[in-house]
């Protein structure tokens, strides 16, 4: 079950998590469609200025913002109810995971912290320093660089993800399920999707960041059979402020069923706060 875990959670970071790393995705995620369209016409400027954007205009000018943007922190936290059923058997499982994330964007350079929490299981914290090129890890005490040949094609997608301003195009194809309101000091763009059309959005996304084919395989396989996202973007600087994401999907393989509830939350700041990311020196020593 844990592998299958495993697979679940790099899904999800296909689809949700993207969003995270790319500073944008969740500001960018405004697939969505405006009431707002009618002419500014006769509107004095003042109530022009409290209009809610249009879809294309939350696109442009959150593209501009985080483009310019050179840094970030990200924390999510990820709740999932797991079933997973073999023949008469049936096993249940609850699985958090917390995240949090320093990103610099050029030269890449991220610093993260995962802590995973498994029923009946040791919880596992790892941290990471993630470069352009390499990969250091450590999992307890012991700090390890990980191999070339295992991380080149992950530090790649990490590449990919923080140049998102083509994949927001993507979220068009779920126009029609989205709505742009605001709350406070946000923009609210909230999508209740399902079927066939979050499946397009996740293949569209994982192909944006050069998936592998195992991933593809297994999203093939998966009945989602729900999801809910709300993204707030700032109104002042466009820049994302939290996303909210909820998911219930299943998946047959090998005579086996997983069902899987999860709901992911999610927060953004330090925008251009993070000046330095240090690898320490037991870290770069593993790598000798």
């Amino acid at each position: 079950m844990k592998k299958w875990t495993t697979l679940f959670i790099g899904a999800l970071l296909a689809v949700s998590l993207a969003a995270c790393s790319n500073d944008t995705d969740n500001t960018a995620t405004p697939p969505a469609t405006n009431n707002n369209e009618t002419s500014n016409e006769g509107n004095t400027p003042a109530e022009q200025e409290t209009k809610i954007p249009t879809l294309d205009e939350l696109i442009t000018k959150t593209n501009a913002a985080t483009k310019e943007m050179k840094s970030f922190t990200t924390e999510a936290n990820i709740d999932q109810n797991l079933k997973l059923d073999a023949g008469e058997q049936s096993q249940d499982q609850q699985v958090k995971t917390s995240l949090k994330m320093d990103i610099i964007k050029d030269p890449m350079m991220i610093y993260q912290e995962m802590n995973m929490e498994m029923s009946g299981q040791e919880a596992q914290n790892v941290k990471q320093y993630i470069t352009s090129d390499k990969i250091y890890s450590q999992v307890g005490d012991q700090w390890v660089a990980i191999p070339e040949a295992q991380t080149k094609e992950l530090i790649e997608q990490m590449k990919a993800s923080m140049n998102p301003e083509g994949e927001l195009e993507q979220f068009k194809k779920i126009e029609e399920d989205t709505e742009v309101t605001e709350e406070g000091d946000n923009y609210v763009i909230n999508a209740d999707v399902s079927g066939d059309n979050v499946k397009e959005l996740a293949k569209a996304v994982m192909e944006q960041n050069g998936s592998d084919a195992q991933m593809q395989a297994m999203l093939d396989q998966m009945n989602i059979t729900s999801m809910k996202m709300k993204y707030m973007i700032n109104k002042e600087t466009y820049l994302p402020a939290s996303t909210d994401v909820t998911m219930v999907m299943e998946m047959e393989q090998n005579g086996q069923k997983m069902t899987m509830d999860m709901k992911m939350t999610s927060t953004f700041s330090n925008q251009d706060q993070v000046e330095e990311i240090k690898i320490p020196q037991e870290a770069l020593d593993s790598a000798k």
